[in-house]
Protein backbone atom coordinates (compact mmCIF):
# COMPACT_ATOMS: atom_id res chain seq x y z
CA UNK A 1 0.00 0.00 0.00
CA UNK A 2 1.36 3.39 -1.02
CA UNK A 3 1.69 5.88 1.83
CA UNK A 4 0.77 9.52 1.43
CA UNK A 5 2.84 12.62 2.14
CA UNK A 6 1.38 15.06 4.66
CA UNK A 7 2.22 18.73 4.99
CA UNK A 8 1.25 20.70 8.09
CA UNK A 9 1.56 24.47 7.96
CA UNK A 10 1.09 26.23 11.29
CA UNK A 11 0.32 29.90 11.86
CA UNK A 12 0.38 31.74 15.19
CA UNK A 13 -1.72 34.83 14.55
CA UNK A 14 -3.60 37.69 16.13
CA UNK A 15 -7.29 36.85 16.44
CA UNK A 16 -8.13 39.87 14.29
CA UNK A 17 -6.21 38.28 11.38
CA UNK A 18 -8.08 34.98 11.51
CA UNK A 19 -10.74 35.61 8.86
CA UNK A 20 -8.32 37.26 6.44
CA UNK A 21 -5.83 34.38 6.68
CA UNK A 22 -8.59 31.77 6.26
CA UNK A 23 -9.80 33.60 3.14
CA UNK A 24 -6.28 33.64 1.68
CA UNK A 25 -5.80 29.92 2.37
CA UNK A 26 -9.16 29.04 0.77
CA UNK A 27 -8.41 31.10 -2.35
CA UNK A 28 -4.91 29.61 -2.59
CA UNK A 29 -6.24 26.06 -2.39
CA UNK A 30 -9.14 26.66 -4.76
CA UNK A 31 -7.07 28.33 -7.46
CA UNK A 32 -3.54 26.96 -7.16
CA UNK A 33 -3.33 23.86 -5.00
CA UNK A 34 -6.39 21.81 -5.96
CA UNK A 35 -5.56 21.65 -9.69
CA UNK A 36 -2.00 20.48 -8.95
CA UNK A 37 -1.06 16.89 -9.79
CA UNK A 38 -0.69 14.75 -6.67
CA UNK A 39 -2.82 16.91 -4.38
CA UNK A 40 -5.36 14.83 -2.44
CA UNK A 41 -7.04 16.97 0.22
CA UNK A 42 -6.68 19.70 2.81
CA UNK A 43 -8.20 20.63 6.15
CA UNK A 44 -8.00 23.86 8.10
CA UNK A 45 -7.80 23.32 11.84
CA UNK A 46 -7.89 26.02 14.51
CA UNK A 47 -7.88 26.32 18.27
CA UNK A 48 -10.83 27.70 20.20
CA UNK A 49 -9.63 31.30 20.38
CA UNK A 50 -8.54 31.32 16.70
CA UNK A 51 -4.95 32.32 17.45
CA UNK A 52 -3.50 29.17 15.90
CA UNK A 53 -4.35 27.93 12.42
CA UNK A 54 -3.05 24.69 10.95
CA UNK A 55 -3.48 23.66 7.35
CA UNK A 56 -3.19 19.90 6.98
CA UNK A 57 -2.68 18.89 3.34
CA UNK A 58 -2.25 15.40 1.92
CA UNK A 59 -0.29 14.65 -1.23
CA UNK A 60 0.28 11.45 -3.18
CA UNK A 61 4.06 11.79 -2.86
CA UNK A 62 6.88 13.97 -1.59
CA UNK A 63 8.05 14.51 -5.16
CA UNK A 64 4.69 15.87 -6.29
CA UNK A 65 4.53 18.23 -3.31
CA UNK A 66 8.08 19.46 -3.88
CA UNK A 67 7.38 20.07 -7.57
CA UNK A 68 4.29 22.07 -6.59
CA UNK A 69 6.27 24.04 -3.97
CA UNK A 70 9.00 24.87 -6.45
CA UNK A 71 6.82 25.69 -9.45
CA UNK A 72 3.76 27.27 -7.85
CA UNK A 73 4.39 28.41 -4.28
CA UNK A 74 7.59 30.26 -5.06
CA UNK A 75 5.83 32.35 -7.76
CA UNK A 76 2.33 32.72 -6.33
CA UNK A 77 1.04 36.18 -5.40
CA UNK A 78 -1.40 34.64 -2.92
CA UNK A 79 1.38 32.58 -1.36
CA UNK A 80 3.41 35.75 -0.82
CA UNK A 81 0.45 37.29 1.05
CA UNK A 82 0.20 34.16 3.21
CA UNK A 83 3.95 34.35 3.95
CA UNK A 84 3.33 37.60 5.88
CA UNK A 85 1.80 35.42 8.62
CA UNK A 86 5.12 33.52 9.04
CA UNK A 87 3.96 29.96 8.45
CA UNK A 88 5.96 27.08 9.89
CA UNK A 89 5.90 23.98 7.69
CA UNK A 90 6.42 20.41 8.80
CA UNK A 91 6.19 17.35 6.59
CA UNK A 92 5.42 13.75 7.41
CA UNK A 93 4.89 10.43 5.72
CA UNK A 94 1.78 8.49 6.55
CA UNK A 95 2.93 5.56 8.60
CA UNK A 96 -0.22 3.67 9.35
CA UNK A 97 -3.93 4.36 9.07
CA UNK A 98 -5.88 3.44 12.17
CA UNK A 99 -9.56 2.99 11.33
CA UNK A 100 -12.38 3.30 13.80
CA UNK A 101 -13.16 0.03 15.52
CA UNK A 102 -16.62 -1.38 15.02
Amino acid sequence: MKKTYCVLVRFEIQKDDFQFLISLIKIFFATEVSPSPGFISSQIITNEDKSTVINYATWESKEEFEKFAQEIVSKSKISKKIEVFKPVRETFYEYEFLPKRK
